[in-house]
């Protein structure tokens, strides 16, 4: 089952972080700040990493697209990175 990407939570600022989150960026603008990004096709969420001064590109079928900056995830971790959680046998 696909998860889908759709609501305010993870697009630019989060639920009510204060960032706009209805500004998208079209393909062949220039990226004003570096982060990850979501467009959408009808078939498929597609994410990507821009810098900076890169240019959005189009979807993968090619076509123009509008991006979207993800909100950062929040971690305990001092890297960033994820705690695996263990789960009893039969317990979910």
């Amino acid at each position: 089952m696909p998860q889908e990407l759709t609501s305010q939570e993870l697009t630019a600022g989060g639920n009510g972080g204060g960032g706009n989150t209805t500004t998208g960026f079209a393909t062949g603008t220039v990226c004003q700040a570096s982060g990850t990004y979501r467009s959408s096709t009808k078939y498929m969420d597609i994410v990507a990493v821009f810098a900076k001064g890169d240019i959005f590109t189009a979807g993968s079928d090619g076509r123009k697209t509008t991006w979207f900056a993800l909100a950062p995830s929040l971690s305990t971790n001092k890297d960033g990175s994820f705690t695996s959680v263990k789960v009893e046998a039969g317990a979910v």
